[in-house]
C-alpha cells in the first residue's frame, strides 16, 4: 500500500502561508566575474569543444537546448534555456528566476577539492533579505560555506550549506534538463526528471538588510561530491514600486504591451521601457527605448520579425533618480495558441515498460490549430497540468505531444516526479514536431498513468481542462527577400547583401547596438556601440537577421546571407 507524505504537504502549505505575509521583489544578481569552469555543451560540434570541464569528474556535462552534434542532429527537446534564464520551479518563491552565464564562456564555481573556494562578483549590487544560490552536486550530495560579502567591506558567513546529488534531490529550481557523455557524446534525457539544480535561501540578518551586497564567496567543506554554483539571486528591497503582469499581445509583426501598477500607485514619472532580441538585461544605467508618462501599456508598432523572440523590461519612474528594478517578459510575434477546454483529459492505464513514443490511447486531448495563409509553423510549444487522484502519484504520470496531421511525435516522454499525491506542471518548447505545416495542423496529447485500474479514466491522474495550450511560432512560408527591412522606404542600413565576413553598417554613428541572429532566435554575436565594421568571420554560411536598436530608440532590421 501506498504511503502518503501527508505532514510534509501540510509544511509546505503553511510555508507558502508565511510567505504571502510579505512583500516579494526577486531580482536575479548578474555575474561579472568568478566562473571557473564551463561544464554547458551549446551549439554545433562536439561536446568537448563547447566545455572544458565536467560537472561530476566522470566527464558528464550540461546542455543547452541549441546544443547538436552536428548540424542535421534532432532537435532537443530537454537542455537548459537558450537564453540562459531559469524561472524557479519552487512554489513558495513563485517569479524568481536566475541568469546563468553564457554558455560560450566558464559558467559554473566549480569546485572539487575540500578548502577549494571562489568569489562570485556582481555587476547590479542590491540590498536583499534573502539571497538564493543555484547549485547542484556532481556525483554526490556535498556541503559548502557561502560568505555573503557587502559593499561595507563587512560579511555574514552560512556554514554547512548542503546541495543536494544532481540526481533525486528536492527543493530543485529546473529539473529534467538532461546531461552529455564528453567522451563518446552520449546523450541522457534524465527521463524528464533529472538532472536538476537546486534553491538554496540564504536569510540575510536584519541588521545587515539594508547593506548592499556585491559578491559571495563559497567554498567546499569536507568529502562528497562536486559543488557547481551557477548563479544567485535575491528577494531585495526598493522604495520606489515595480509594475507587475507584464502581458504581451502581438501581431504577425507587431506587439503591445501592457502591465499593472505597483501596489503601492502609480509612479509620479510614468515607466520606461527597453526591449532588445538579447536576452542580456539592462541596468540602472541603461538607456531606455522609451517611456511612457500617462497609462499602463505602449505599442512597439508593426516593425517586428515574425518568429523571433523579443525581450521587454518595464520599470516604473518615481521621479529625479529614482526608478524600480526593470521587470521583464518575452513575446514573439507571428505566434498563435489553442487551449483545451472540453473537460479534463482521462490517462491510460499502461505499465512503466511497455509505454513509449509509439504508443496511444483512445482518450486523448485533440487540437486544431489553423495557420492563416501566406505562414507556416516554425516551432510548437506545449504546457499543461496534470493532477493525481486516489492514490496516484505524481511520478505515474507520462504524456506525449504528437502531431497527427504528420505523424511525428516528440522524441521522448515526459514524466512527472514526487512519490505523493499533488500537480505537476509541464512545458515543453521548440519542439520541431510541425515544422513547416500550413492550413490546418492537428495536435494529439496522450496521457498515461502508470498505476491504478485500468485502460481510460481519471480515478487516479488526469490532465485538468483548460491547462492544455499548444502555441505554435510561424514564419513566412516562403523566403522574404534577403535585402528586405523592417524600416520605411528602401533604406539599407548594411551591405553587402550576401557578404563574405564582413558586413558594414550605414550610419554607424547613429547605432546604440547591434544584433545577429540566425533565424529561430539564438543570438550568434552582439555589438554594443557598433564601428561600421561587423566581422562575423566564424558564423556558418547561411540566413541571419541583423537588428539595429538605434540611439533614438528606434528598431531597424534586416535579412542577410553569409556566403
Amino acid at each position: 500500500m501506498k504511503g502518503k507524505l501527508l505532514t510534509f504537504t501540510g509544511l509546505m502549505v503553511a510555508g507558502i502561508f508565511t510567505n504571502h505575509l510579505y512583500a516579494q521583489d526577486y531580482q536575479s544578481f548578474t555575474v561579472q566575474s568568478g566562473f571557473n569552469a564551463d561544464v554547458i555543451a551549446n551549439g554545433v560540434g562536439p561536446s568537448a569543444s563547447s566545455t572544458n570541464s565536467d560537472v561530476d569528474g566522470v566527464n558528464y556535462a550540461f546542455i543547452s537546448r541549441d546544443f547538436q552534434l552536428t548540424a542535421s542532429s534532432t532537435t532537443l527537446t530537454y537542455g537548459l534555456p537558450v537564453n540562459g534564464i531559469i524561472s524557479s520551479a519552487v512554489a513558495s518563491t513563485s517569479g524568481l528566476t536566475y541568469q546563468l552565464g553564457s554558455y560560450s564562456a566558464n559558467n559554473s564555481l566549480r569546485l572539487q577539492n575540500a578548502g577549494d573556494n571562489g568569489t562570485l562578483q556582481f555587476s547590479n549590487p542590491l540590498s536583499a533579505s534573502v539571497v538564493y544560490m543555484l547549485a547542484t552536486g556532481g556525483s554526490g550530495d556535498c556541503t559548502v560555506d557561502a560568505t555573503v560579502n557587502f559593499t561595507d567591506n563587512t560579511s555574514q558567513t552560512f556554514t554547512g550549506v548542503a546541495i543536494s546529488d544532481w540526481y533525486g534531490g528536492s527543493s530543485y529550481a529546473i529539473q529534467g534538463i538532461g546531461r552529455i557523455n564528453k567522451t563518446n557524446d552520449n546523450l541522457e534525457s534524465g527521463s524528464g526528471t533529472n538532472p536538476r539544480l537546486y534553491q538554496l535561501p540564504l536569510t540575510i540578518d536584519a541588521t545587515n538588510q539594508s547593506k548592499v551586497v556585491k559578491s559571495v564567496t563559497v567554498t567546499k567543506t569536507g568529502t562528497g561530491g562536486i559543488p557547481n554554483i551557477f548563479g544567485f539571486s535575491a528577494n531585495a528591497f526598493n522604495p520606489c514600486g515595480s509594475p507587475t503582469n507584464i502581458m504581451a499581445t502581438t501581431t504577425m509583426t507587431g506587439a503591445t504591451l501592457s502591465w499593472t501598477a505597483p501596489a503601492s500607485g502609480a509612479p509620479a514619472s510614468g515607466y520606461q521601457y527597453y526591449y532588445s532580441t538579447s536576452s542580456t538585461p539592462p541596468t540602472a544605467a541603461t538607456t531606455p527605448t522609451g517611456s511612457v508618462t500617462s497609462g499602463t501599456s505602449v505599442n512597439l508598432g508593426n516593425s517586428l520579425t515574425t518568429g523571433q523572440t523579443y525581450y521587454f523590461w518595464v520599470r516604473s519612474n518615481c521621479g529625479g533618480s529614482s526608478q524600480s528594478f526593470w521587470r521583464m517578459t518575452q513575446f514573439t510575434p507571428g505566434q498563435i495558441s489553442a487551449t483545451y477546454t472540453a473537460g479534463d483529459i482521462n490517462t491510460k492505464y499502461e505499465s512503466s515498460s511497455s509505454v513509449s513514443t509509439t504508443s496511444t490511447t483512445n482518450c486523448p486531448g485533440t487540437l486544431s490549430i489553423t495557420i492563416p495563409s501566406g505562414y507556416k509553423v516554425q516551432s510548437t510549444d506545449v504546457t499543461y497540468n496534470m493532477t493525481t487522484a486516489g492514490n496516484g502519484w505524481m511520478a505515474e504520470q507520462r504524456s506525449l505531444l504528437v502531431c497527427t496531421t504528420n505523424g511525428n511525435t516528440e522524441a521522448a516522454l515526459s514524466a512527472g516526479s514526487g512519490s505523493s499525491t499533488g500537480t505537476y506542471s509541464y512545458s515543453r518548447t521548440g519542439l520541431t514536431i510541425a515544422n513547416d505545416l500550413t492550413g490546418t495542423v492537428n495536435y494529439e496529447l496522450r496521457a498515461w498513468r502508470t498505476y491504478g485500474g485500468s485502460d481510460c479514466n481519471a480515478d487516479y491522474n488526469k490532465v485538468d481542462n483548460g491547462t492544455y495550450t499548444v502555441t505554435v511560432t510561424l514564419q513566412p512560408a516562403s523566403a522574404l527577400a534577403t535585402n528586405e527591412v523592417s524600416t520605411k522606404g528602401n533604406e539599407r542600413i548594411a551591405y553587402p547583401n550576401p557578404f563574405a565576413d564582413i558586413l558594414y553598417l550605414e550610419k554607424a554613428e547613429n547605432v546604440k547596438k547591434a544584433v545577429v541572429t540566425d533565424p529561430s532566435g539564438v543570438v550568434v554575436k552582439t555589438f554594443e556601440n557598433p564601428s561600421s565594421e561587423l566581422f562575423l568571420g566564424g558564423a556558418k554560411s547561411g540566413m541571419y537577421i541583423l537588428t539595429l536598436t538605434m540611439k533614438d530608440g528606434s528598431v531597424k532590421s534586416m535579412k542577410t546571407i553569409k556566403k
